[in-house]
């Protein structure tokens, strides 16, 4: 059995990040108009941040933000773009 290098030095939370279609975001987006008047914050960047949300039980918005930006180093295997 031959070992994936497709998971290879990402977190646990960007694969499971990673197996999330784009398209499928991107269709949603478009049928429901969420991004009409974004400016930084997409529909994308909320949904990775509610879900790190849940992964990382956190209770409040400060602690997301807090947790997020003390791993502003590796989160560019998250695919957020504004935090």
């Amino acid at each position: 059995m031959s070992k994936s290098n497709y998971f290879s030095s990402k977190s646990v939370f960007g694969q499971l990040i990673s197996l999330i279609d784009d398209s499928l975001i991107r269709r949603e987006v478009k049928k429901c108009d969420s991004d009409r008047y974004t400016k930084r914050f997409t529909t994308k960047d909320h949904l990775i941040s509610m879900l790190f949300c849940s992964f990382s039980k956190c209770t409040s918005l400060r602690e997301i933000s807090g947790a997020m930006l003390g791993l502003s180093g590796k989160t560019s295997s998250f695919q957020l773009n504004h935090i």
